[in-house]
């Protein structure tokens, strides 16, 4: 099995995804991808050392450490986002709350 040619199947199938959820993750995505088709085709290998439920399990093992380290990107993606948030709202705080009868803000 071509791993390079898995890869780009798989980065196909990443660009299809709905709400740019891709262009958010494939800097991150895409070495966590060639991982996983490279696990895949040294699996496929004939000569592999592996039984059938080993396969599954190195493969499994593979998938999570790359959806780890995707969420702790998206979840780094959303600490800055958070923050530009806090600074908007900081930088209105002021001329919210003096236009209301209560501190908003």
């Amino acid at each position: 099995m071509d791993a390079d040619a898995l890869l780009g199947k798989m980065v196909d199938a990443g660009r299809g995804l709905a709400g740019g959820v891709w262009a958010q993750i494939e800097t991150v995505a895409v070495p966590e991808l060639k991982k996983i088709a490279v696990q895949i085709a040294d699996l496929a290998r004939p000569d592999s050392p592996w039984d059938s439920d080993e396969k599954k399990m190195l493969l499994q093992m593979q998938v999570r450490s790359a959806e780890t380290i995707i969420v702790a990107m998206t979840a780094i993606t959303m600490i800055e986002v958070q923050k530009a948030i806090n600074a908007i709202l900081d930088a209105v705080r002021g001329f919210v709350n003096s236009k209301l009868p209560i501190p908003l803000l």
